[in-house]
């Protein structure tokens, strides 16, 4: 294949080689038809794989990335991998923008819950899965974001100001990994500056570290927007621009190539990266697919479709019940259903479990609520829903499930007026729509065009309700066909990429089991506008009494199960959290219910950690994170004990933020001057908490089993360490077995303790198995800064085994020698 690669390049113009260092548009790179070089197509991850659609094309949801690393279990990573590869050849996609591996600094950033971990082994181990399970697939996974993207607040612009050893020892660990231990094919670069170079021009991280240290011979590719220049980004190692059109490279790389600020042998070598990336993917020198759109020449794998199948169902349950920790459990779990008569399930998330925001969000195939999924697996009880508070922070979006086929109707029309037959028509399963370019392909490139969105609502709650639009460009609400919102001159706001208007809002009243008929037209505002879209937000009646109609219900009741957390409106890529607090009344909501049924469990759905205040009174606390379309039927199934709770907290949770690894240091977060410094060094997470003597509420590595566990002495080997262990109760239970280094005398400063290594295990009732981990020389290693490399010096260390970073069982001394 380096043949027909070199030659492809050799008979390529200076322009066509540039087409190909910048996208085309949204998801594809250019395509040069005459070589028979189709159009690579990416797509957003990794919590499911959209495809190019944004009106609600369905894909699997899958659980989020702390979920994900709470697995602590590397085998059933890869399996998900080989699952999103599947939905990826679905879709008919080429390149997987994740795994995210950015280290968490601090829970207050918004994109946490795409993160696996604050410790670098173990986002490195479950990154490595990751990516052979998705590749061996013939998919590329792109790892992001290359490097220290791990805040929202002013993430475009901030400067991460690291030194050597914090950024090697801790930051690029997973990514280092990536590449030595998966060869990734593609890697993502960072919005932000490290230590004051934006990481798309970074020569030391992408071309020192990254290809000369490393030896990385995939594709680099820009964050979307994440571009700022061209000869010094191209110079540094980047090869493609993200999204199209370009802005900094294609044409304008053409250009400095003329200019002789670049040498046309850099633009050969990007074109290399990505002819290689094709050919891995196995879609160079393939014939061009149908289906496409027509502005590219295709895909290597035909239209996209919706699978939604069983096995792939399976792996996903499995990974949200494996990444559900179970936090409290005053012998309450699990419950027989033979012993409940009546359930409340009550809180603000317990309708559907949320997901994060942002890129990683996909339409799931079903919006399961936790009350169903109860009500299967206890048939014989009454199971009752009660909301109690709402934390809504702006008027939500209408919720899918009130339309007929939980869908809404699409029509494309050759005209702003919605005037004859629709072009062509089709389904969405999202309640915000947007287009980027021409919303159809089977419109005319240059034309008119509009778009009407209808569908019939059936109300679950009579009374006023409140409604709402918003759209980039101009738009109309009717309600059988009544105007109700007028938003044809739209005032500027900040949704729809900055393209949309501010929300316009009415009252309406509706009766409960009443249809209507509600459409929405909506039309460019001038032409040639790139962004169109809209979104109808409804909010229902208030109910009277809400909260005391919820306390009432868990007294009356046999089991309390209370739903809280957070959902994207509070945690989303584009902004950070500003504190740890459940929003709204949660927590007078779950002390009240917990107050009145001490046969209460609390489910916490969340991407990352929050303040627990009544943990220590419920009966149970369960965190299950994000964990996706699954995630319901998980729960209920590890309520009644068909499935156990098997995750481990990947990150620990601080009694407050100020407890943290980043403190209450402006400068460490969110920064100042536009610069974030990582003050803490190598001391992230639960090394910053073990090495200060800081008592967390609950610690990294921490999580109950509906198992017991005996242990027997641990013994070092020539491969590592093992211990014989027992599970002495009548259920099976899982172990996480963790060991942790302790330097004696280091010869810098270091951690109180370090993860080195660990393993998963499941054991049915007095069923004992001796647990080996494997260690090795690098497991004593840190970044040498004299050096500039890794070293691990000779002298005395003790190896902490335990079922989390706290919960030590035995210690083991060993000597170290020269290497």
């Amino acid at each position: 294949m380096t043949t027909q690669i070199d030659d492809l390049i050799a008979a390529m113009t200076l322009d066509e080689k540039a087409s190909l260092t910048a996208g085309a548009t949204l998801w594809y790179v250019a395509s040069i038809p005459r070589l028979g070089i189709p159009a690579l197509k990416v797509s957003d991850g990794p919590s499911g794989v959209r495809g190019d659609s944004m009106i609600g094309r369905r894909s699997l949801s899958l659980p989020c990335g702390t979920a994900i690393g709470s697995t602590w279990n590397p085998e059933l990573v890869s399996r998900l991998g080989d699952v999103l590869a599947a939905e990826a050849a679905a879709k008919s996609v080429n390149v997987l923008l994740g795994p995210t591996v950015c280290i968490i600094r601090t829970p207050l950033a918004g994109r946490t819950f795409e993160s696996y971990s604050e410790d670098p082994l173990l986002t490195a181990l479950l990154a490595v899965a990751y990516i052979q399970g998705v590749q061996r697939g013939g998919v590329a996974c792109c790892i992001k974001h290359f490097a220290c993207n791990d805040q929202e607040y002013e993430r475009m612009t901030i400067s991460a100001q690291v030194d050597e050893r914090t950024l090697h020892e801790i930051h690029l660990v997973p990514f280092e990994a990536a590449v030595s231990e998966a060869s990734v094919w593609a890697l993502m670069t960072a919005y932000n500056k490290v230590n004051g170079t934006y990481c798309g021009e970074q020569p030391d991280l992408i071309g020192r570290v990254l290809r000369d240290r490393w030896g990385f011979d995939g594709l680099v590719m820009s964050d979307w927007f994440g571009t700022h220049s061209t000869a010094p980004a191209v110079q540094a190692g980047l090869d493609l621009e993200m999204p199209g059109p370009s802005a900094w490279l294609g044409p304008s790389l053409a250009a400095a190539v003329r200019a002789g600020e670049v040498e046309e042998a850099v633009v050969d070598g990007q074109v290399r990266h990505l002819l290689t990336l094709m050919d891995r993917v196995g879609i160079l020198g393939g014939a061009a697919v149908q289906g496409a759109s027509p502005d590219v020449v295709g895909v290597g794998r035909g239209a996209e479709r919706e699978t939604n199948d069983t096995w792939s169902r399976q792996v996903a349950r499995e990974v949200a019940t494996e990444g559900t920790v179970l936090l409290v459990n005053r012998q309450l779990l699990p419950v027989d259903p033979a012993t409940v008569r009546t359930i409340a399930v009550i809180g603000p998330n317990a309708g559907a479990l949320a997901m994060g925001g942002g890129s990683s969000e996909v339409t799931p195939y079903r919006r399961r609520r936790v009350a169903d999924a109860l009500a299967e697996r206890f048939p014989a009880a009454e199971v009752v829903y009660e909301e109690g508070c709402r934390i809504t922070k702006h008027l939500p979006t209408l919720d899918l499930r009130l339309l007929d086929g939980e869908a809404y109707q699409v029509e494309y029309f050759d005209n702003a007026e919605r005037a004859g037959d629709p072009v062509i028509t089709e389904q969405a399963y999202n309640g915000r729509m947007a287009w980027v370019g021409l919303p159809h392909s089977s419109l005319t490139e240059g034309g008119s065009h509009s778009v009407r969105v209808s569908g019939r609502f059936t109300p679950d709650v009579s009374g006023t309700w409140r409604l709402g639009l918003e759209s980039a460009g101009a738009a109309e609400l009717r309600i059988d066909g009544e105007l109700v919102i007028d938003n044809s001159r739209p005032e500027r706001g900040t949704g729809f990429y900055g393209a949309g208007s501010t929300l316009v809002e009415t009252d309406y009243p509706f009766e409960a089991g009443t249809a209507s008929e509600i459409s929405i037209e909506v039309w460019p505002r001038k032409s040639g506008w790139p962004i169109l879209g809209a979104r109808l937000a409804a909010g229902r009646p208030e109910v009277a009494n809400s909260f005391e109609r919820a306390v009432a219900a868990a007294a009356a009741a046999d089991l309390a199960v209370v739903v809280v957390g957070l959902n994207s409106e509070w945690e989303s890529e584009g902004f950070d959290r500003h504190d740890l607090r459940l929003p709204g009344e949660q927590d007078r909501l779950v002390e009240a219910v917990i107050a009145a049924n001490d046969r209460t469990v609390v489910v916490v759905n969340a991407g990352s950690p929050v303040d627990l205040p009544w943990a220590e009174q419920a009966g149970a606390v369960l965190m299950c994170w994000y964990p996706g379309e699954e995630g319901a039927d998980g729960l209920a199934d590890i309520v009644v004990g068909a499935a156990e709770p098997g995750g481990r907290l990947p990150v620990t949770f601080p009694y407050t933020v100020g407890d943290g690894a980043t403190g209450e240091s402006a400068r460490a977060y969110p920064g100042t001057d536009g610069e974030v410094v990582y003050e803490e060094g190598v001391m992230v997470g639960y090394r910053h908490f073990n090495t200060l003597g800081i008592e967390p509420r609950f610690c990294f590595g921490y999580g109950l089993s509906y198992g017991d566990f005996h242990h027997g002495d641990v013994h070092t080997t020539s491969r590592g360490i093992a211990m014989e262990v027992t599970n002495v109760a009548a259920r099976r239970g899982t172990l996480v077995l963790q060991v942790y280094l302790r330097a004696v005398e280091p010869e810098v400063v270091r951690p109180d303790r370090e993860l080195i290594g660990f393993r998963k295990v499941v054991l049915d009732p007095e069923q004992t198995e001796t647990v080996e981990i494997e260690l090795d020389a690098s497991s004593f290693r840190y970044w040498h800064v004299d050096g500039h490399a890794w070293r691990t010096d000779p002298g005395q260390y003790q190896l902490l085994i335990g079922a989390s970073s706290q919960d030590i069982w035995a210690t083991a001394d060993i000597n170290v020698g020269v290497d």
